[in-house]
Parts: C-alpha cells; structure tokens; sequence
C-alpha cells in the first residue's frame, strides 16, 4: 500500500515526547518511504479561556447534547480536551483536502503497537470501495443492535458504533466526504470525535445525532485492532476528560 502522509496528532512538544513518537512509529514498520509529520493539535483548554478562541476557530457547541442518560459521555457538556480533539482531527482532514493526499494514516499520539503490522492487509481492499479504516477501535456493545458485520475478508469487518480515534486511514473519496459535506456542519455542531466519526458511517444510537449528520462514509475496520492507546479515561492520562475549574466548577 501506499500512504503519502502519516499525521500524528500531539500538543506535547517535548523532545522526551517526540523520541517516544518515533519509538513507536518505527515498531509499526510503515510501508518504505512513507512520510510523517508531526501535527499541531488544537489545545481545547486555551480554546475555553476566551469566547474569541472559539470565533477564531468558527465553531459552536451542538446545544442538545447532554442528555439525563446513564451514558455518562451523554449526561455531560462536551468538554475543552473533546473539542479540541475534533478541531485537531477537522486540521489533518482540511490538510490533506488542501494537499490532495489520496490516502493518510491519522495517529494521535498514545498509539501504540505491541507488533509490527502487515500492511499487506490492505490488499484484500484494493477493490473494495471504503473511505475509512480503523485499525484500533472499540465496539459500543452495550446499545441496542450496535454490531460489526463480515464482508467476507480475514482482516476486515464493516464495523457498527464504536469509540476510540487514535488511529485510522483515510482515502481521498473519505476526506473529500468529510470536508464537502460533514464538517461543515460538524463545526456548527461540535461534539466528542468518538461520536462524530461513527454518525458518518453507522447508524448512532441517538436520533438527534442521525438527523444532524450524513451517514455517507464507507467504513471498514481491522478485526485484529492492530493499534492500541495507552491514555483514555479508563487507564487515566485522558486528554479529554472533564476539567476542574474549565469543564464544570
């Protein structure tokens, strides 16, 4: 395969930060030659301390987001890490809409590989029209009719809602998709990342969430989730969990 630019998406700047980077892209074993940059990301925190930071951007919240839900992603506002992960995400897609880049790797920079990838896989897609590839995501189970289904592949499923953005592959068709249809509307309509993406491609279990976005994106999804993160909410070190003093008093 070829991928013409690998984004790793960072706010840490550090040269501790940047070997750990480059550690662990290197276990990944990228096709030969494959490009990388490691991209800026948006800084949801400094993009709450003022109104202008978020005029800057253009953005506003989606204002029937939080819900009185036992999901707690739902039973809160978006938090600053949530926005200014989608804002970094909505910067590489806009880059490589700019750049019309054919297909790219998006990494955030928790990757992680515990094995080389054969990126071989990739050839049992070669005719296959899909403008997304998770190669790390986990399936939301507990709702209702939220399930992955076969294509008749080894490595790949059409995969149902699932969270985790920390590494996937983008064609042309798919950023195109993205930048021409959706995130317009995304940038009026801001919420978590993790919700967004799969509101493009399955069916949300929330209706509000269906009715606001297209679902025109052709995904698929690496059955091995080759490509793990070491921060979320769970493991601690979350980017983009709620804030003291920022998200809520």
């Amino acid at each position: 395969m070829i991928l013409d630019k690998v984004y790793i998406i960072t706010l840490n700047h550090s040269q501790e930060n940047y070997n750990s980077i480059l550690e662990r892209l290197s276990k990944l074993e990228l096709p030969y030659g494959t490009p990388y940059t490691i991209f800026e990301g948006v800084n949801g925190r400094e993009l709450f301390s003022t109104q202008q930071g978020r005029l800057d951007y253009g953005i506003k919240f989606y204002d029937g987001w939080e819900l009185n839900d036992s999901n707690k992603f739902w039973n809160r506002n978006v938090t600053a890490g949530e926005v200014g992960c989608s804002m970094s995400h909505i910067k590489v897609w806009e880059d490589a809409y700019t750049n019309k880049y054919n297909h790219i790797l998006v990494l955030e920079d928790d990757f992680e590989s515990n094995e080389p990838i054969d990126w071989e896989c990739f050839s049992e897609l070669t005719k296959y029209d899909y403008d997304i590839a998770y190669l790390g995501r986990i399936l939301q189970k507990a709702h209702d009719n939220v399930y992955d289904s076969a294509i008749g592949m080894d490595s790949w499923v059409n995969p149902g809602y699932s969270y985790q953005t920390h590494s996937y592959t983008i064609t042309k068709s798919g950023i195109v998709k993205l930048i021409e249809t959706n995130v317009p509307t995304f940038k009026n309509n801001i919420i978590p990342l993790d919700e967004f993406l799969p509101s493009t491609y399955s069916v949300h279990p929330r209706k509000d969430i269906r009715d606001t976005f297209i679902q025109n994106m052709n995904a698929v999804a690496h059955i091995g989730n080759p490509i793990t993160q070491f921060r979320n909410e769970t493991n601690g070190g979350s980017m983009t969990a709620p804030i003291k003093g920022i998200d809520y008093d």
